[in-house]
């Protein structure tokens, strides 16, 4: 299955391609999970932003080759909720999809800030990695929820069967980006801990980036030309 991605995933176009999937995975699923005979579109369309993710990884050093190893039990546990086929699933189906994204975003992160030169799929990289960041909290969202259904109350949350995930990923997302709308709020100190962390990550991942990529821009038109 891999290698026929691959095919269609050269280096080039690697994050461009997944960050195609991680968009209509973010904006696509909410309509569709709407639907519960289109649910199945929605968990496919997951599965497949993870297969993309995996092929986005460098090869140097192995990483590819453990990110796929880490991928498989995910989509084994994640597909076993979906159907509710062994117990306790959804616990270990978001503990390691929140495992997997860790391991993206701290090799998308590796892989940026050892570029040279700021090209179109470089953008694409951050973009990649700021909505991993993202799903990575909206998981960890849903794993406490899961824990403590108590940890965050709103309107989003009163039917949020088979939408968990989705309605999560949504709250993350405004969280990133601070927006605070205050249709999910949290309800223990654990929760908005969580949330004040992503909060801080959000602004400082942005500041970073802006100053990473004008220290880049200036350094290279400073370069002394060749004759």
């Amino acid at each position: 299955m891999f290698k026929f991605l691959d095919k269609f995933n050269s280096r080039e176009y690697g994050f461009r391609n997944l960050l195609c999937f991680l968009l209509i995975y973010i904006f696509g699923s909410p309509f569709i999970s709407s639907y519960p005979s289109l649910s199945f579109v929605a968990h496919t369309l997951l599965s497949l932003t993870l297969c993309f993710s995996v092929l986005a990884v460098q090869k140097q050093q192995n990483y590819r080759s453990f990110a796929m190893a880490a991928l498989l039990p995910v989509l084994i546990l994640y597909w076993l909720d979906i159907y509710n086929l062994i117990p306790f699933s959804r616990l270990g189906s978001y503990s390691l999809i929140a495992l997997y994204y860790c391991l993206l975003v701290i090799s998308f992160a590796i892989q940026i800030s050892r570029s040279k030169h700021i090209t179109f799929n470089l953008l694409c990289a951050t973009l990649c990695l700021y909505l991993i960041i993202g799903l990575f909290w909206g998981t960890l969202y849903a794993l406490l929820y899961e824990i403590n259904p108590e940890a965050y109350s709103g309107a989003m949350l009163e039917n949020t069967k088979g939408r968990q995930l989705i309605v999560f990923n949504y709250f993350s997302m405004v969280t990133l980006t601070t927006l605070g709308y205050g249709d999910i709020t949290p309800q223990t100190p654990g929760a908005a801990a969580l949330c004040q962390f992503e909060a801080i990550i959000g602004q400082f991942f942005t500041a970073v980036i802006v100053a990473w990529y004008v220290g880049n821009f200036v350094a290279r038109q400073d370069r002394p030309k060749k004759d």
